[in-house]
């Protein structure tokens, strides 16, 4: 008991002197101690690449603060708003830096955007089914339970640009998937030749609005742990992500 509190005592002992030497310091959370400062990133308006239908101009914006509000609040990010396209953007932190090509490995700002989130939506795709349940039918009338799924896919491409070198640090490819059931009941029948229908209908709501919201976690998460994390995650999503090349090329072999 005696030496676990001398031990103690010496391990704080040494972190106080530590700290007095710069050498150990105070971030705030155990996150940040263990890996360092925030990364300073910007997040680009996100692009529609795959003429989808339901696409509006504002999304651009919306997306990109999705996005930015997720990396924000891992806590491992600070995020730069920015309003030009990817390019003009390279140059831009390049010019507030005073720096160019050639140099730029050698600069470390900390009030400029390490990378550059680029993100575009590269896919989408609504497929369908439906199913019936049993029914009764009795002196003519008769019911039966209808069940509609729809599930909602997307894809986004990601780019993350180094603007020390200018060139594309990470890409991938990030889905999200969404379902939305409607279920009815109907009834039919027929009495003296007049031909009866009824019925309800039961819709569980799941708008593209959601597969896009889990598109934009996933992204977060990949992110965080490209970048911050470096951790055996990045093996977890090298093999998720030959998962979906398989998957993607055992549907273009169908054709």
């Amino acid at each position: 008991m005696i030496f676990g509190k001398r031990v103690a005592a010496a391990m704080s002992a040494c972190s106080i002197a530590l700290g007095s030497l710069g050498i150990l310091e105070s971030t705030g959370s155990p996150a940040q101690a263990q890996f360092g400062r925030p990364i300073t990133v910007a997040v680009k308006k996100v692009r529609d690449n795959a003429g989808a239908s339901w696409w509006r101009k504002s999304y651009e914006d919306k997306l990109a603060t999705m996005l930015s509000t997720e990396l924000t609040n891992s806590g491992h990010f600070t995020v730069l708003a920015r309003e030009d396209d990817a390019l003009k953007a390279i140059q831009e932190e390049m010019n507030m830096a005073g720096i160019n090509k050639n140099t730029a490995a050698k600069k470390n700002n900390i009030n400029q955007a390490r990378y550059i989130i680029v993100a575009s939506l590269s896919d989408f795709n609504e497929q369908s089914s439906s199913s019936k349940g049993g029914g009764i039918n009795i002196m003519g009338f008769g019911g039966g339970k209808k069940t509609k799924t729809v599930e909602y896919y997307v894809s986004f491409d990601l780019k993350v640009i180094d603007t020390s070198t200018t060139t594309i640090a990470f890409s991938r490819t990030i889905e999200g998937v969404a379902k939305a059931e409607t279920k009815s009941n109907s009834g039919t029948g027929s009495f003296m030749g007049v031909t009866v229908r009824g019925g309800e209908e039961k819709e569980t709501k799941a708008p593209v609005s959601r597969a896009v919201r889990a598109a934009m976690v996933e992204v977060s998460e990949y992110l965080d742990c490209v970048l911050y994390l470096k951790d055996e995650c990045v093996d977890e999503y090298a093999a998720k992500d030959a998962s979906r090349k398989e998957s993607t090329k055992d549907s273009l072999d169908m054709f």
